[in-house]
């Protein structure tokens, strides 16, 4: 039960294995120790043998796609760290997409445009990959992943392929039963329907409202109901907050920046004070959008 001999099949089955990766270096919030071992698998195959790998060896692994919504320690993470993004590739359709779990969100809106379809330019500007997305059912107010996708090819716990029905899923806000399970998300089938959206005007609003271009995960905090979380976190007098080189976005008080060198205590240290401040102000509990992952 050793990371070595997870290290060893890996490279076996030629999938390259690092040790101490940084993981800094995979995260948008540009923080974060090292992995004990990472690797990149290139095809569902090869992402398949990792997680099998490290479920035959008993070594804890984590999925990562394009770290927009992680957040990792400062200590780093143990065991095997699995990176989906180059787990790439687009099958395309008159009536849909069947896109890998690495395929940036980019390519979805992309494809879909050549295809005809606007259907899916809600996910313009949302950083991360397929996966991710689907795991946390990524959108934005009134539109979600779940609206569109039609199967979700994963691995499950036992290692078996398996396709999932939206209905099998258990979507939710930002949630879904694939993240809560630890499902690993292989691809997913997507169906173009009547909505238009403009991505280039989404693009544009995210730019005037959000942080674009300062090291983030995006929005910190989910939404309680009937609320925003930003606007809860900005009337308690939080906007531009600073702990360190971590600070509340000055342009967008759900974003938390890295302005550069901040560590993950200090993010996490600055996200415990967002929350005690708006609960003791508004007596509204805010739950986490970010997986905060502990080492």
């Amino acid at each position: 039960m050793t990371l070595a001999a997870v290290a060893r099949g890996l490279r076996a089955a030629g999938i390259e294995f690092r040790s101490d990766e940084p993981l800094s270096a995979h995260t948008t919030f540009r923080v974060g120790g090292p992995a004990d071992g990472f690797c990149e698998p290139e095809s569902p195959p090869s992402l398949a043998e990792a997680v099998r790998l490290s479920r035959l060896e008993a070594i804890p692994f984590f999925v990562l796609g394009a770290g927009s919504n992680v957040l990792f320690p400062d200590g780093g993470r143990r065991g095997l760290v699995i990176s989906t993004r180059l787990i790439r590739g687009v099958v395309a359709s008159s009536t849909g997409l069947d896109i890998a779990a690495g395929e940036p969100l980019s390519s979805v809106v992309a494809s879909a445009e050549e295809k005809g379809s606007r259907s899916l330019g809600f996910l313009a500007g949302i950083p991360g990959t397929v996966g991710g997305a689907t795991a946390t059912n990524a959108g934005i107010p009134g539109r979600a992943m779940s609206d569109v996708i039609e199967s979700v090819s994963v691995i499950d716990d036992a290692n078996r392929s398996a396709e999932l029905a939206p209905l099998e899923c258990g979507f939710g806000y930002r949630t879904s039963r694939i993240r809560d399970r630890r499902l690993v998300v292989v691809s997913a089938k997507l169906r173009f329907d009547d909505e238009i959206y403009d991505p280039a005007a989404l693009l544009a609003r995210r730019r005037l409202s959000q942080p674009i271009g300062q090291a983030s995960a995006g929005c910190v905090f989910r939404n309680p109901p009937g609320e925003s979380a930003g606007a809860l976190i900005d009337r308690a007098g939080l906007k531009g907050f600073t702990i360190g080189r971590a600070q509340v976005s000055e342009k967008h008080a759900n974003f938390i920046v890295n302005l550069g060198g901040a560590t993950s205590a200090e993010i996490c240290k600055l996200i415990d004070i967002v929350r005690q401040k708006v609960y003791n102000t508004y007596q509204v509990s805010l739950d986490l959008e970010v997986e905060v992952v502990t080492g």
